[in-house]
């Protein structure tokens, strides 16, 4: 799904500025202009497999469980 920037905008100017936006568990890391169009992109790679399936690969470290 694509929408242009502007509409985002329009989208978030209705909004609490002070509030936060949460990615549902993906860690923002920058916008990036991909001549066309513009990339959100996050720490970990999103993307449709072969069967339309969302695929998220996470390359951060995972959290070291606590002993007991």
């Amino acid at each position: 799904m694509r929408i242009t920037v502007k509409e985002l905008i329009e989208q978030l100017k209705v909004e609490n500025q002070d509030l936060e936006v949460d990615f549902g568990g993906l860690d923002f890391y920058r916008l990036k202009d991909r001549g066309g169009f513009l990339h959100i992109e996050f720490s970990q790679t999103v993307y449709l497999d072969d069967e339309g399936f969302v695929v998220v690969e996470n390359h951060l470290k995972s959290k070291q469980h606590k002993s007991e």
